[in-house]
This record gives structure tokens, sequence and C-alpha cells, in this order.
């Protein structure tokens, strides 16, 4: 198999290093990675992306803003033409990070928050944070900047993604991503979190309600993870399923190259340090579990689902935590909005736009 595509976006990890724990976090972040790249490492990286066509890179952590050259990074993609973003959870923004945000034009600027005050806290492990993270909002606002708000829904804030959509209505955020917890990392510890069958169809009922169209909405609410096949509306095209391989693709901050950050850190398909990463993303035998996808490779959950060709099994990290295999998610948000009996959970679980 000749596979044609490119890697147009790209998530980088800058570090693992990070000054929060939280309890739902995918990586497990806090300490750095041994053997982090250099700067030099990190700039001839980038020297790779023009002739693979990336569009966009996605600094993540970890915290990247504690890495001290990620603005360094930045600016060498922004002489390059190449679009950056970041998610960072603003703890660390002050007058000067963000003149070189400014400096390094970022694109897309996220914030996570993942409840109300007392629950973002919680989750968070740092009293107060919730505060800082707003705070971080209005200096971003003030700085003329547009950030995006993420929430990583679990069964602890599910309850509170109304009160949230107010929130964000209230202090101007115009851009609202939804993702669903992982089961991997230091989620797959964290008794209360879990996304059960319960806020499974609660999330469902939310995402029908606050729809991305919804005229009353002045707050844009984005899908990932496999939420996106619940509200196709806004899209020209159906999802087509998990991208990882197929136009994007995750680097780790030591360098080694994943399908997606998500997935497990025993998955890597290569080494920056060892190979280019046109060599990488062209080896025949580099994302095979997307690339080489046919319906007989579908698991138990999905295999009888009408779906399953259309999003060949959801999304890869989700059904590979669940499981520890892919194409086989059993946290599937089709398939449990069509069992769900909807008005036990329209009883249970009342929702009005305001």
């Amino acid at each position: 198999m000749i596979f044609e595509g490119f890697p147009i976006r790209i998530g980088w990890e800058l570090t693992l290093a990070c000054n929060l724990r939280c309890n739902h976090c995918a990586s497990s972040a806090g300490v750095q990675r041994p053997f982090e790249l250099t700067t030099k490492e990190a700039l001839k990286i980038c020297d790779q992306f023009p002739e693979l066509l990336v569009q966009q890179v996605d600094f993540t952590g970890g915290e990247p803003l504690l890495r001290p050259d990620w603005a360094d990074i930045a600016i060498h993609l922004r002489d390059m033409r190449i679009a950056t973003g970041m998610v960072t959870n603003g703890l660390l923004l002050d007058s000067n990070t963000i003149d070189s945000l400014k400096e390094s034009e970022m694109h897309n600027i996220a914030l996570s928050i993942d409840g109300l005050e007392e629950t973002h806290d919680i989750i968070r492990g740092r009293k107060g944070a919730f505060n800082e993270t707003v705070n971080g909002i209005k200096m971003l606002q003030e700085s003329n900047f547009s950030p995006s708000i993420i929430t990583t829904v679990n069964n602890l804030n599910i309850h509170e993604l109304p009160q949230i959509f107010s929130l964000l209505k209230d202090i101007g955020v115009r851009s609202w991503r939804i993702q669903p917890m992982m089961p991997t990392g230091r989620g797959k510890g964290s008794t209360g979190l879990e996304v059960n069958a319960c806020c499974i169809g609660q999330l469902v009922q939310f995402i029908k309600s606050y729809g991305f169209k919804s005229a009353k909405n002045s707050v844009q609410i984005f899908y990932g993870d496999g939420l996106e096949i619940i509200d196709e509306s806004y899209k020209e095209e159906p999802w087509g399923g998990c991208s990882a391989g197929m136009s994007t693709c995750g680097i780790k901050s030591d360098g080694k190259v994943i399908g997606c950050l998500a997935i497990p850190d025993g998955l890597v398909e290569g080494d920056l340090r060892k190979r280019d990463l046109w060599d990488i993303w062209f080896d025949p035998d580099s994302f095979a579990y997307n690339r080489y996808f046919s319906p007989d490779k579908l698991g138990f959950y999905c295999k009888s689902c009408e779906k399953a060709a259309e999003c060949h099994g959801g999304c890869s990290a989700c059904s590979y935590s669940a499981t520890g295999h892919f194409h086989d998610n059993p946290y599937c948000y089709y398939r449990n909005n069509t069992i769900a009996d909807n008005q036990n959970l329209n009883e249970a679980y009342p929702i009005s736009v305001r």
C-alpha cells in the first residue's frame, strides 16, 4: 500500500512537565520526560514540516509554557508560515508571556475549564486554579486574543455543563470544545470521575440540546474524541473516524512519533532522533491500525453498528484505552444514543437552552 496523505496538523507535546497534577490527565503529566528534545533538535524537526505540507502545529504538554524555548519554536514556525496553537492551563500567563504569544502570532490558544469553581479545583488538584484560569482568559481577551475553552467531561462535572455554558457566554468566550475523559493515565485510577452509562446518556442529551447551529447559542460548541458523530449538522461531510496517521499525528517531547498524543506511549511509530518524519510517515508499517482498516477488524462493541463503515470504530485512543484494541469503543456515543431511553433521560436531566 502506498499512502498518499500528509500530516496536515500535528500535536506536539513540548514537555511532560506540569505545574498541576490533574486527576483526569491522560498523560499523567508532572515531571518532564528523560532526554526531552533540545532546542536545536526541535528546530530541526520544524524544518521537516514544509515538505510534508504541515499547516498547523498545536503545542501541548504537560504545560507547554514550562518549556523555556517554546517561543523560539513558535517563532521559527511562524517564519515558515505554519500556524501554531497552544493548550495551556493558563496559570503562567502574564504580560511577558502574552507579549511572546503576540510576537509568535499564535493562531489559537485554548485553556481548560473542567467544571464550576469547586469542581474544577478538585479535578485540577489545586485550590484557586479556577480563578487563575478565568483571570488568564480575561488577560488574553484584553490583549485581543479570543481563547477557546476545553472541557473534559466526566461523572463529576457532567451535571454542570449547562452552567459552564452560561459562564462562558457571560465572559465572552466564543468557542468551546467538549471531549469525554478517557480511562487512561491518571484518569484510569480516579474514583468518581469514571464515564458511566448514565454520564454517557446525559452527555448525549446535552449535545442534542446545545447543538452548534442553535440560534440561541452564542458559544459555538465543538466536539472531540468521537463525540462528532452525534451532531454532524455543522459539517459539510460526515465524520470519517479517527484521523491519526491519516491527516494528523503527534510528537512526544522526546521525539517519538505517535498517531495521537492520547494514545498510550507504547504505540509509537518511530523516533525523530533516528529517522526523518517523512520516512516515518510514509513507512508502509506506520499507523497500520488506521491505514489498513477493514470491517473484519471491528471489535465486539462496534461490529454490528450501522455507522461502523463510516467511523471505523470511533476514537482510536478511547477504544484502545478502554479495551486494549482499536475499532472497539465501548463508550461510543452514537450507539448509546440509539439505545437510550430518552424519556427517562430527559426526566432525570432536564435541559433548556438559556
